[in-house]
C-alpha cells in the first residue's frame, strides 16, 4: 500500500532517498567499502524507505508501527557495524551464537519478509517462508527431499552472520550495480529522456498492428542502449507502455509480461538470431 507522504514526513523521506543516491553515486565513482558494510548500508536505506513509503496502515495514528520497524532495522544492522570485527573473524557454524545474535537475526529476517510483502505482495514472502520451513522439516521428508535438517541457530547463522544469506551476492549486485542504473533511469525520466524514447517509438510503430506492444519493444531497446539494468528499463519505460497497452485492450498480465520481456531483451547485445523472438513480436504483433 503506497502512501502519499506530506509535510515533515515527506521531507524526511526525500532526504533519506537523496542521501541513499549520493552514497551510491560516491561509492560508484570512488569505490565501495568492505562488502558486508556496503551491503548493510544499502539494505538499511532500503528498509527505511520501504517502511516510510509503504505504511502498515493509511491511518496516521498507526504509523508508530512503521517507526518501530525502522528502529528495529537500525538495531539489527548497526549491531553488525558495532561488532564488525567479530562478524568477519568468527568461524560460521562453529562459533555459537549469542542471544543478541539470534534475536537480531530473527528480527531482520521478519523485517525483510514484511518489507517484501508491502512492496510486491505475498508471493515472495511465502516462497521464503516455504524454504525456511523446508530447512526445519528435512529429516521428516521422503526420498530425495530428505536432508539432515537445520535448527534456528544454524539458519540465523547462515542468513544473518555471513555473506551467503541476506548479505549475499544478490544484495551485492543490487548495492553495486542495479541501484546506479535505477538512479540514472530516474534522472533520465525526470529530465525528459524517457519521454523522448517513447515519442520516437510511437512515431515509428504507433499506428501499426499491435502498436502499443511494439512501442514497448522499441522504447525498451532504445533505453537498453544506455542502461544495463532491466529493472531501470521497466521503471522508466514501463510506466508509460503498460498503461498504454491496457487502454488498447491488452490484458494486464500480458502487458506486464511484454514490458518485462522487452526490458530484459533490451539489455542483450547478442547475435541477430538470438533476438528473433523479439523481432517476431515486432513484425507480427503476437507473442513468441
Amino acid at each position: 500500500m503506497n502512501a502519499k507522504l506530506i509535510g515533515v514526513l515527506a521531507k524526511i523521506t526525500a532526504s533519506i532517498a537523496m542521501a541513499m543516491s549520493v552514497y551510491h553515486l560516491y561509492t560508484g565513482a570512488f569505490g565501495a567499502p568492505e562488502a558486508l558494510l556496503h551491503r548493510s548500508i544499502h539494505l538499511l536505506f532500503a528498509l527505511t524507505l520501504t517502511f516510510l513509503v509503504y505504511p502498515f496502515s493509511k491511518i496516521r495514528s498507526r504509523r508508530w508501527l512503521d517507526f518501530i520497524m525502522i528502529g528495529l532495522s537500525f538495531a539489527s544492522i548497526l549491531y553488525l557495524f558495532w561488532n564488525y570485527d567479530y562478524f568477519i573473524t568468527r568461524y560460521p557454524y562453529v562459533h555459537p551464537l549469542s542471544k543478541a545474535d539470534l534475536i537480531l537475526g530473527i528480527i531482520l529476517v521478519v523485517l525483510l519478509l514484511e518489507a517484501a510483502r508491502r512492496c510486491i505482495g505475498l508471493a515472495m514472502p511465502f516462497t521464503a517462508i516455504f524454504f525456511i520451513i523446508y530447512a526445519y522439516a528435512g529429516p521428516y521428508l521422503p526420498g530425495i527431499l530428505r536432508h539432515a535438517g537445520s535448527d534456528t541457530e544454524a539458519i540465523v547463522d547462515q542468513l544473518y552472520m555471513t555473506t551467503e544469506g541476506i548479505f549475499g551476492i544478490p544484495l551485492g549486485v543490487s548495492a553495486t550495480y542495479v541501484i546506479l542504473f535505477v538512479i540514472f533511469g530516474t534522472f533520465l525520466e525526470k529530465s525528459g529522456g524517457g519521454q523522448f524514447f517513447m515519442d520516437l517509438a510511437m512515431a515509428t510503430t504507433g499506428k501499426t498492428r499491435g502498436g502499443p506492444g511494439k512501442i514497448a519493444v522499441i522504447s525498451s531497446s532504445l533505453f537498453g542502449t544506455i542502461s544495463g539494468s532491466a529493472v531501470a528499463n521497466v521503471m522508466v519505460t514501463g510506466q508509460f507502455t503498460i498503461p498504454m497497452m491496457k487502454r488498447t485492450g491488452f490484458q494486464p498480465h500480458f502487458a506486464g509480461a511484454v514490458e518485462a520481456t522487452a526490458s530484459t531483451g533490451g539489455q542483450i547485445k547478442a547475435r541477430p538470431h538470438s533476438c528473433s523472438p523479439l523481432l517476431r513480436f515486432f513484425i507480427h504483433g503476437y507473442p513468441f
